[in-house]
């Protein structure tokens, strides 16, 4: 496409839907049938799947990726008389730079090797609620469990040779509960360090 040609040498859209159905049952001694229960999921995976490999950059592959997804699993249960459903939307955005022969000034000498450079993006909001017909019935049902996560990495691994690597890196990640009576904490997790790899033969 014209939109892209300036910037992208390679450029990939994707789009699926999948779907399925269960169902869970048992015969009666009369030959009949009860149903246990019944599974409904659907979703799409993904929604919009984008990948981009642009052209050469200071001498190096950039390439870009995003997804985003949603789905649906409805779960009925005849024996207590209610339907959970589980929506869930996860957003996935990451981005790598590769370059052979970068030159790099160590201890008065320069060394050419290899140079990653990476960063990723995840977003994952997950909600149940549930439709009780026991009770009086309410159009967005009772919600339960519900939690958002997002968590980001950056890291850069330079690669000396085939058996030293060495790379430095940082990871956020947050888990949120919803605000619709989930009764998992909260918390936030912040990693980082240096590396170090050398393979001995």
């Amino acid at each position: 496409m014209d939109l892209f040609s300036t910037f992208a040498s390679r450029v990939s859209l994707d789009h699926a839907y999948t779907s399925t159905f269960r169902r869970r049952w048992r015969l009666t001694p009369q030959g009949g049938e009860i149903t246990e229960s019944e599974q409904v999921s659907y979703g799409f995976t993904p929604l919009i799947g984008l990948s981009i490999t642009f052209k050469q950059l200071g001498k190096g592959n950039l390439t870009g990726n995003f997804r985003y997804g949603t789905s649906t699993s409805t779960d009925l249960a005849p024996s207590v008389q209610n339907i959970t459903e589980t929506n869930t939307t996860d957003i996935n955005i990451s981005a790598s730079y590769a370059r052979s022969g970068f030159e790099f000034p160590f201890f008065g000498l320069s060394l050419s090797n290899d140079l990653d450079i990476s960063f990723s993006y995840s977003y994952s909001k997950n909600n149940r609620r549930v439709f009780d017909f026991k009770k009086e019935f309410k159009k967005d049902g009772d919600p339960l469990e519900g939690t958002i996560r997002t968590s980001l990495e950056p890291r850069i691994r330079y690669i000396l040779s085939a058996r030293v690597t060495a790379s430095i890196y940082y990871k956020y990640t947050k888990m949120k509960p919803d605000a619709g009576g989930s009764r998992i904490p909260g918390s936030t997790i912040n990693e980082g360090g240096l590396d170090l790899r050398v393979q001995i033969q």
